[in-house]
């Protein structure tokens, strides 16, 4: 009987400790385009902005924040954060670009995996930014 307990407490461990578990962040190979100018824009942040970028993760890309334009994907623009590292986080934690549809957050770019995820399900984000030219 003690055997079947403790072989009950286990299995009633490991699930939990599965269940914890996060998903990994939904993504697909994309192919990147490189802005052909060294700076094509820079944009500003005026208000945060909460994010879905992950099963059941949000991120606030923070007011006064600074995005260059560093490229395209077929999704959208690509913005890279000045001074400052952005994640996305699941099973792992991704260095994450945005990736913006005018001024709408359709997912992130991740450029270690040359991967684009997208927003989870149908969220939508628009952001509150201005552009400046550099």
């Amino acid at each position: 009987m003690r055997s079947v307990a403790r072989w009950a407490l286990v299995v009633a461990v490991v699930s939990v400790g599965l269940a914890g578990c996060a998903p990994e962040v939904a993504r697909r190979p994309t192919q990147f385009a490189a802005a052909t100018e060294p700076l094509a824009g820079t944009i500003e942040v005026t208000q945060d902005a909460s994010v879905r970028v992950g099963p059941g993760y949000t991120r606030t890309i923070p007011r006064g924040s600074l995005w260059t334009s560093v490229g395209r994907v077929t999704e959208g623009e690509v913005f890279k954060p000045v001074d400052r590292v952005f994640t996305v986080e699941g099973t792992h934690v991704h260095e994450a670009y945005l990736v913006l549809d005018g001024n709408r957050v359709v997912g992130f770019y991740l450029p270690v995996e040359r991967a684009f995820a997208p927003m989870e399900g149908r969220a939508e984000t628009r952001l509150s930014i201005q552009r400046r030219q550099r």
